[in-house]
């Protein structure tokens, strides 16, 4: 960026007198260097005027010389202590924390969101490391261990890393924050120092959490519209959920797919919704035409609901979930594993409540029945893992499973 014209002048004036002063003060130095030199060596003084025209030239170059060199260095100083006090301005206007550590993960600057967040006072964090700032902060303890570790692993893999939502107390109220740890290295590659900035996203989480309970509440809704149009399935959703989030623990899937999990079961019927009242409540067995309606109740879910991004990984079930391990369910033909693991764990609890449950058109299977009938559709409607894994763990299932 172009300098103003003001300062441009001002700069030049600057540089100028400081040549002059420096000149003469070289030029008086060297002189007076060389009259005590003529004393020393010839024990007279000669004052005339040829004799002083070296000392006073080569004095006066350096002298200029020495306070280029000085006025650039005082000009460098002030520069780097402006851009310092420009960087600091920036980062304590920041709304996140910023820590700033060497090496050895020993803490040297914080700005003030941090001082304030730790209530740390004359700087009492300088040179300590997250380990010893626990040590007088047992609340905090956890939080300094997390710290530790992640700076750790930021080293490690030498690049960016951002690390989950840590959660601190502030006052009375506890504020959780996103982190994000850039190491720096030497050019060696020794561990030179890390930056950690910490964004709170205390309302965001929270905005987060409200919006994804009123999407469970609208789905719950949608469910409830289900059950209430087919009276012969009354509860069957609230059951089969359970039981589908129980069994698909046990077959390893992870905490964060059960969400997935819960929505789709809790949807499974949904597609019901475009199905006419005549067959969907019938009280007998369906006709051949009317079970071609029934069947494109998995087809009809997946079209409702594809459009709907955070519906997307729960879309298994609905749409699989009358999908057979022999390839002979509907509506795709999907065959073993093409099948997704939600739903061959849902298959086997559907079926199994629909046994158990009374209809209009006959009574409930007995326990043992129902049993029998998954243990001999393992390799043709259900997955054998599945039904395996049901029938193993059958007590425990259904030790605090929903009445039917």
């Amino acid at each position: 960026m172009e300098e103003p014209a003001y300062v441009v002048k001002h700069s030049c004036l600057l540089r100028f007198w400081n040549g002059v002063l420096f000149f003469l003060l070289g030029s008086l130095v060297l002189s007076l260097f060389s009259m005590i030199q003529k004393i020393i060596l010839l024990g007279e003084l000669n004052l005339e005027p040829r004799g002083f025209i070296m000392p006073i030239l080569y004095g006066g170059v350096t002298g200029f010389i020495i306070g280029e060199w000085y006025l650039r260095l005082k000009q460098n100083e002030r520069q780097i202590k402006e851009n310092e006090e420009r960087l600091r301005a920036l980062v304590n206007a920041l709304p996140d924390i910023v820590i700033f550590k060497d090496g050895e993960g020993r803490w040297l600057d914080v700005n003030n969101v941090g001082t304030d967040l730790f209530q740390f006072h004359n700087a009492e964090f300088y040179g300590q490391t997250d380990l010893e700032l626990a040590k007088g902060r047992p609340l905090l303890d956890d939080l300094f261990q997390y710290c530790h570790a992640t700076d750790l692993e930021a080293w490690q893999h030498g690049t960016l890393l951002r690390c989950q939502v840590v959660s601190i107390p502030f006052g009375e109220k506890t504020r959780e924050f996103e982190m994000v740890k850039v190491p720096l290295f030497q050019e060696d590659g020794r561990r030179k120092g890390l930056v950690l900035v910490g964004r709170d996203v205390t309302d965001i989480k929270e905005g987060e959490r409200n919006l994804i309970q009123a999407y469970d509440s609208t789905l719950e809704g949608w469910a409830k519209a289900v059950e209430m149009r087919d009276r012969l399935t009354e509860d069957h959703t609230r059951r089969v959920v359970a039981l589908t989030e129980k069994l698909a623990r046990l077959m390893g899937v992870s905490e964060a797919d059960m969400v997935h999990i819960h929505r789709g079961a809790l949807l499974h019927d949904v597609g019901k919704i475009g199905i006419p009242d005549a067959i969907l409540g019938k009280p007998a067995a369906l006709t051949e035409d009317e079970m071609k309606v029934m069947v494109q109740h998995p087809a009809r879910a997946y079209n409702m609901l594809e459009h709907i991004g955070f519906l997307g990984p729960a879309l298994d079930i609905p749409y699989c979930h009358h999908e057979h391990w022999d390839g002979r369910g509907y509506p795709r033909g999907l065959k073993g594993e093409e099948i997704p693991l939600a739903a061959r764990v849902f298959a086997v609890v559907d079926v199994w409540d629909a046994l158990t449950s009374d209809r209009p058109y006959r009574a409930a299977w007995t326990e043992q029945d129902a049993l029998n009938y998954i243990r001999e559709q393992s390799g043709k409607y259900f997955d054998p893992n599945v039904v395996r894994t049901f029938l193993e763990n059958f007590s425990a299932l259904m030790e605090t499973a929903p009445a039917t």
